[in-house]
């Protein structure tokens, strides 16, 4: 991927940024970020983020074969186990 922002030190600068960085949590929440070399990555609060999954993905369709709808398994359950979050409050 390769995007431009507008730079937060100098508006009248456009960066561009090759690299996003992906935050999911337990809970369903995305955030993205641009990763920003050298500096702190720019979080995209503006950008709208649409998750999908199933028929819908257009990127990792029938990657896995996991199938978590009846709860998780033992060893899922066992890694979990004592772990502070992101792990431990699903």
């Amino acid at each position: 991927m390769l995007t431009t922002e507008v730079s937060n030190y100098n508006p009248k600068e456009a960066y561009f940024f090759r690299f996003m960085v992906i935050g999911l949590a337990p809970e369903g929440k995305v955030r993205v970020w641009l990763k920003n070399n050298g500096r702190p990555n720019l979080e995209q609060t503006k950008t709208k983020i649409i998750t999908v999954s199933g028929k819908d993905l257009d990127m990792c369709k029938n990657i896995t074969e996991s199938d978590f709808s009846k709860g998780y398994s033992n060893t899922t359950k066992k890694f979990i186990a004592g772990k502070v979050y992101p792990y431990g409050s699903w």
